[in-house]
């Protein structure tokens, strides 16, 4: 018994090893293993020695971080009181960038990451005139030497105007980019503000107007500007194309010059450097943005009609074998034709020809046969496609009809109805249900349609013609217009008398664009003076979580007293 107590004993002492011990049990290692090489070499048994247990204490040192890589988004619980600004305490959790320009878009949690030490070394070398010219090349010119250098330079600039532009506009980028949601004791009050955040423009384009804008489909930074000036003054250019960034609002990355006004813009489907303009000389550009030096590429140029341009709009269409793109475009003469996408192989294919029917009253002749029926082009001035049905689009005319067609059809119409009293300026579809489409024009109105159905489920009347509109991304009840100095919000949901919300402008500002950002908290104008204004709308009631079912329902609930109409509706909402 006094044996395994002292056995015990024996194996629970503890031993601290210092460096001394360390080195005792390394050469006594050393010489066992010696010992070990000895018996084997000779075939001698091997007597194992006493074997002596004991237990080792480890103890974990302090780690060292070699790099650290803080989150982009911090949220307001994790920040200190401390913080350099200060942040409103609401309840739901805001994002902060500390930079713009270099933040992404998707805020994703980073990792603690470990590397080893980086090694210097110095080295030198020798650079002669003759080893320059050999590694630049003997057959090139001074010319193409000092065409490197120029370029090298504008691209520092390029970085450095970037930089300068941050600093200044950072904060009115992060509010742009940032997704804010709305507050819980905002979201009954539906008061809504706008406040201008950033301007988009040039000192070269001031006496241009702003004719189209469209958001680029890969890149959400950059939007395309068309701009045009229709006075007489014979020297200059009259039409210019500039691509806008986010992270520059100062100065355009890319700017092409025409001698003709552009009158509208679509990106490619399938490439996103890809830019077809249309002009008010009739002919259909393709830029290709990537490069800063462009030269466009006129699609048309065998088949040129000298009519204006109103709409081009690029799309897919599906063949036996693949998937081909072309350019639908419509212009003053009522043509609609059909491009090929390619460069190399253009060619066009008339859709139809937009023809008007008509009474006339002629007042020379008195008597009873005194009508004469009219058959005449109408002119073009909007094209739309389907969302869901990619083949079937949709023709504004500045005569109020409304066309309905399929790309296949050629020379006739699926569906013709009267929209407005005037010209038709735009057909937008809702994002969240593809049977519902608004237009509006010259007579005052925003009207509310569903497909196949002959009458306006609702009309949002204003006292001067509307001049562009657009769905709201977020909420499928909001619609803003711009009419004159005026940018109106609706919310039919809630009322349709007259806006939720009129923001009035400086005197001397005519608005003649209007487009949703793409995280729907902000909108971009355009006006005839040549600026690209961004505005932030605050105090926005917070989304349905349905939101085909509640513009249904706002819909269905508006038109009451018109069975039939609410009928449509309720199969609609079935189906869906």
């Amino acid at each position: 018994m006094d044996n395994y107590k002292l056995k015990t004993q024996k194996l629970q002492q503890k031993f601290h090893f210092d460096e001394h011990n360390i080195e005792k049990i390394c050469t006594s290692l050393e010489n066992e293993i010696e010992n070990l090489k000895v018996v084997k070499i000779q075939n001698q048994p091997f007597q194992t020695p006493d074997v002596q247990l004991f237990k080792a204490a480890l103890q974990e040192t302090k780690t060292n971080t070699l790099l650290e890589l803080p989150s982009l988004a911090p949220s307001v619980k994790n920040i200190s009181n401390t913080s350099q600004n200060e942040i409103p305490k609401t309840n739901t959790t805001k994002y902060l960038l500390t930079d713009a320009v270099q933040a992404s878009r998707c805020f994703q949690r980073t990792q603690h990451t470990q590397t080893e030490a980086i090694t210097l070394k110095d080295q030198s070398n020798i650079a002669s005139v003759w080893i320059l010219q050999k590694e630049i090349g003997n057959n090139m010119s001074t010319e193409k030497i000092q065409e490197i250098k120029s370029n090298n330079f504008k691209k520092m600039l390029f970085i450095s105007d970037r930089i300068v532009t941050s600093n200044n506009f950072s904060e009115k980028q992060i509010e742009f980019i940032t997704r804010h949601t709305s507050d819980k004791l905002n979201a009954m009050s539906y008061r809504y503000a706008l406040e201008e955040i950033l301007q988009f423009s040039n000192d070269k384009l001031s006496n241009f107007s702003v004719t189209s804008f469209v958001w680029n489909t890969m890149n959400e930074d950059i939007l395309a500007v068309g701009y045009g000036k229709w006075n007489d003054e014979p020297n200059g250019f009259k039409g210019a194309v500039c691509c806008w960034s986010l992270k520059n609002p100062v100065y355009p990355e890319r700017m092409y010059e025409f001698n003709k006004p552009i009158t509208c813009l679509d990106f490619s489907k399938t490439h996103a450097n890809i830019l077809v303009a249309g002009s008010h000389g009739g002919c259909v550009y393709i830029l290709d943005i990537a490069q800063e030096i462009c030269d466009p590429v006129i699609i048309n140029e065998k088949n040129l009609q000298n009519f204006p341009i109103w709409s081009v709009l690029s799309f897919l269409q599906k063949s036996y074998t693949s998937e081909d793109e072309f350019i639908l475009s419509v212009d003053d003469n009522g043509s609609v034709r059909k491009w090929s996408g390619g460069v190399s192989k253009t060619y066009n294919t008339e859709q139809m020809s937009l023809i008007y029917c008509g009474i006339r009253n002629d007042t020379s002749k008195p008597n009873k046969f005194s009508h004469s029926t009219i058959v005449q082009n109408m002119p073009g001035t909007v094209i739309s496609f389907h969302p869901t049905n990619k083949s079937t689009y949709f023709i504004g005319t500045k005569v109020g009809f409304v066309v309905q067609n399929t790309v296949d059809s050629c020379n006739h119409y699926d569906r013709i109805f009267m929209a407005h009293n005037g010209p038709v300026y735009g057909i937008k579809f809702s994002p969240f249900c593809s049977s519902i489409f608004i237009t509006y024009g010259a007579d005052w109105q925003i009207k509310i349609w569903m497909e196949n159905v002959d009458v306006p489920l609702l009309s949002l009347s204003y006292c001067n013609s509307v001049d562009d509109a657009d769905w709201s991304p977020i909420n499928s009840t909001v619609i803003v217009s711009v009419s004159g100095a005026v940018i109106c919000i609706w919310d039919f949901a809630r009322k349709t008398v007259e806006p939720v919300m009129m923001f009035t402008c400086k005197t001397g500002v005519h608005f003649s664009l209007v487009k949703f950002s793409k995280h729907g908290n902000n909108i971009v104008t355009g006006d005839v003076n040549g600026l690209v204004r961004c505005f932030h709308i605050s105090n926005m009631p917070s989304p349905s979580f349905l939101q085909k079912n509640s513009i249904l329902t706002a819909l269905e609930n508006m038109m009451s007293s018109n069975h039939e109409l609410v009928q449509i509706i309720k199969k609609t909402m079935m189906n869906n």
